[in-house]
């Protein structure tokens, strides 16, 4: 399996199509987060966790799985720590 599979499927599956299901980033972000489902979730956060305490992100990856056009890193830092942010908040309320 490759190295933070689980984030990259989570991007794709979350956001790529957020748009055509009139979904914000912020709905998309925790859109079919449930008990059942809470340690796949749990595995999600951690990876977005260790890539965003890197020194460097690959943007145009995390922008290419999400179907986002990210102008450069620190915008893709942001919108990804909103991201797991709300994920977070999301998880810890079940």
């Amino acid at each position: 399996m490759t190295p933070f599979a689980e984030f990259y499927g989570y991007l794709a599956g979350q956001f790529a199509d957020a748009d055509l299901f009139d979904q914000t980033d912020e709905q998309a972000a925790v859109a079919g987060v449930t008990l059942r489902k809470r340690a796949a979730y749990m595995k999600v956060l951690e990876q977005g966790r260790v890539l965003l305490a890197s020194p460097s992100l690959d943007w145009q990856r995390i922008g290419g799985n999400a179907n986002r056009d990210f102008k450069d890193e620190a915008e893709t830092r942001a919108w990804l720590t909103r991201m797991m942010n709300l994920l977070e908040g999301e998880l810890e309320t079940l």
